[in-house]
């Protein structure tokens, strides 16, 4: 970045880094009534990020076949901000995924009488920008 600028595109390698560095998100959807955004956790497994949800919950029924937006954005206050974001269609991922999903990679946990769902989303369409102040 040359001095004056406030705005640099991150590299892939930037992104992932981001990516695997944070565990909270912005989740945008589509549903039933309009365009929605959460808050949830997520963890990345391979090319993938995987947001694990309990059944009851909206993203559940209307993200999967859907394209999403996932939002993973900080910083430091006095200095810059970071955001990287990836969309791509969202997908239920299936209980007998190879290689398995390593549960003990998300960092909630969920009582064992609440049935939940992991939704995957694609590692392909990835894009990230750091905000400088002057």
């Amino acid at each position: 970045m040359s001095p004056g600028e406030r705005m640099r595109r991150l590299s892939p390698r930037e992104c992932r880094a981001w990516l695997c560095s944070h565990h909270e998100c912005r989740l945008g959807y589509q549903s039933g009534k309009g365009p929605r955004s959460a808050v949830v956790l997520y963890t990345v497994a391979g090319d993938q990020i995987l947001v694990r949800l309990p059944d009851y919950n909206d993203i559940v029924h209307y993200a999967p076949g859907s394209e999403v937006r996932i939002e993973v954005d900080g910083g430091t206050p006095a200095a810059h901000r970071e955001t990287v974001v990836v969309t791509g269609k969202a997908a239920l991922a299936p209980g007998d995924q190879k290689p398995p999903i390593d549960q003990t990679a998300f960092q909630e946990e969920w009582p064992p009488d609440i049935a939940t769902s992991v939704i995957s989303v694609p590692l392909t369409a990835i894009e990230g920008f750091e905000l400088r102040d002057l």
